[in-house]
């Protein structure tokens, strides 16, 4: 069974771990490098962690994932690693951790997920379960490709990006590094999405969308300019 190491934490973290377990995987650390902002009591890291916990302990498995800080960290043979968060922020702890230790991180592709064999995923991508990736598509280190969604033929993903459950990408579409397509949007083919621009949920894009912009709506209108926190 592969043992994982996680560095931080999101609340996504469920969906980290049932990919990981659906791979054979069994999450083993998780290393956090800073304090996780507050949340409503149910949201919190510890919660879903107690209920990762409780999981396991219904399949038979007695096992307790290890929390340490960064500082306290040091690799073992045969661990994988995989970022808990996503976005151009993990950029700096990623060089910090491939310069201390040499560390690599590995894509995690849902089995439930097709990848298609001549589709070229880069280092630290996670695609989620029912998603589809098509034909020559290039997608970039550390983008996020949540529950359900379709990436068409030759498009090409810049890193960092997150793609929400259930968006649909067209074919021959450029997405800039860290842009975000919220739940259900749709992208038409040849279109190109802008370096850290916000597609809204539901938003469906005809024309080209600029960075560092927000777009939203039936058809997706610009309506302010987006900077990630």
């Amino acid at each position: 069974m592969k043992r994982y190491v996680m560095f931080g934490t999101h609340p996504l973290f469920g969906d980290f771990v049932d990919a990981i377990h659906a791979c054979g995987g069994i999450l083993t650390r998780v290393v956090r490098n800073v304090e996780e902002p507050p949340r409503v009591p149910g949201q919190r890291f510890e919660d879903r962690l107690d209920n990762y916990h409780a999981w396991l302990e219904r399949q038979g498995i007695r096992h307790r994932v290890e929390v340490l800080m960064l500082c306290d960290f040091r690799p073992q043979a045969g661990e994988e690693f995989l970022f808990g968060f996503r976005g151009p922020k993990l950029l700096p702890l990623r060089e910090d951790l491939r310069m201390r230790f040499g560390l690599s991180f590995t894509v995690i592709v849902h089995p439930g997920a097709y990848v298609s064999p001549m589709a070229r995923l880069e280092e630290g991508v996670f695609v989620g379960a029912g998603s589809l990736i098509g034909t020559n598509v290039r997608i970039d280190e550390f983008t996020f490709i949540n529950r359900g969604a379709i990436i068409e033929h030759d498009c090409n993903v810049g890193p960092c990006v997150i793609v929400g459950p259930s968006a649909a990408v067209a074919s021959s579409v450029r997405i800039g590094a860290g842009a975000i397509l919220g739940i259900g949007a749709t992208v038409l083919e040849k279109l190109s999405i802008g370096e850290d621009s916000y597609v809204a949920g539901g938003a469906v894009v005809l024309k080209d969308v600029p960075p560092h912009v927000m777009v939203a709506g039936v058809p997706a209108v610009e309506k302010k300019a987006f900077f990630r926190k």
